[in-house]
């Protein structure tokens, strides 16, 4: 482990990062569950902790709540963080919110922004999320200007449609998001028998009116895929949001790091998913990569996540 940690901060080094070290154990981290005004999830704080940046914490299309020691992490590195569920999990948790990803209002996700930003331990807010959650995340920092940084994990440049809940007949496409009422502009995937999700993704027509205004977003930009990512082509849609971003002469730090060998699943440090098998259901998803590519790119992603937050507390 002291090599692949001498290899990050190596990496960190050459990226003008830096590697952040956690200030206190997970074990000292307060965990309060939240349930206001419609909002499920956890909030994350060390006592005492005054005027930090926090995190706004988004899972991705398995729905329910990010996980807690990510979440635990972050706040024991002095980010206080907002772990918020927006729809249920495979298995139908947490109650109270939609069961699948179809529909979401973003004034949910607002408001989650709202009192986060209102507790006394947060100072500038940054919006992190994982695959649909890093479509979602680029989606709030363009939306709310008081949003100081995106960090992206596995990301997408556009606007997807809504995901059928799990076991359901073909439908028509409906939209994953919605604002005052109205649908968000999106593309679909192109689905068909014979092909792999990723070609899903790849075969779909780009659609001007999809693709996330990313250059409204008022801070630094993170974004973290791999290049062996069997669900979508993350690393091009990185690669899309970056040189849309340059071309607008967009005047926040923008780091695009990308990995040979790793997952679709990348936010949070250590080992990760590469394959998954879902209870009940007859059928797994394969997720890309190898154990050891995706342990490394979840720690050098986690390094430079820490690093985002450690600027904006020394440049709020």
């Amino acid at each position: 482990m002291n090599s692949v940690r001498r290899t990050l901060l190596r990496l960190a080094a050459g990226l003008g990062l830096g590697l952040s070290a956690s200030r206190a154990s997970a074990q000292e981290v307060i965990s309060i569950e939240v349930r206001d005004r419609g909002l499920v999830g956890r909030f994350y704080t060390l006592p005492g902790t005054r005027s930090r940046p926090g995190v706004l914490m988004l899972n991705g299309s398995d729905g329910g709540l990010p996980a807690e020691k990510d979440a635990r992490d972050l706040a024991a590195s002095g980010y206080p963080t907002l772990a918020l569920a927006y729809f249920q999990d495979w298995s139908g948790r947490p109650a109270g919110l939609p069961s699948s990803l179809n529909e979401i209002p973003l004034e949910y996700l607002l408001r989650g922004l709202d009192w986060l930003r209102a507790r006394r331990e947060v100072g500038p807010v940054a919006v992190m999320g994982q695959s649909r959650g890093g479509e979602l995340a680029l989606l709030l920092g363009a939306l709310r200007p008081d949003v100081s940084a995106v960090i992206a994990f596995s990301p997408s440049s556009r606007v997807w449609n809504g995901l059928p809940p799990m076991g359901a007949p073909p439908s028509a496409p409906r939209p994953a998001w919605t604002l005052k009422g109205k649908p968000v502009a999106f593309q679909v995937a192109a689905a068909a028998a014979g092909t792999s999700m990723r070609q899903w993704f790849e075969r779909a027509t780009p659609l001007e009116v999809a693709v996330i205004p990313v250059e409204r977003t008022r801070g630094p930009v993170l974004l973290v895929s791999s290049r062996a990512d069997t669900i979508w082509p993350a690393t091009v849609y990185a690669d899309e949001i970056e040189a849309r971003l340059k071309s607008r002469k967009f005047r926040y730090p923008v780091v695009n790091l990308q990995f040979d060998a790793a997952s679709h699943l990348l936010m949070g440090p250590g080992p990760g998913i590469t394959r998954m098998e879902i209870p009940g259901g007859g059928f797994s998803f394969d997720f890309g990569g190898n154990a050891l590519g995706t342990e490394r790119a979840r720690d050098a992603g986690w390094a430079a996540t820490k690093s985002l937050l450690d600027r904006l507390a020394r440049h709020r």
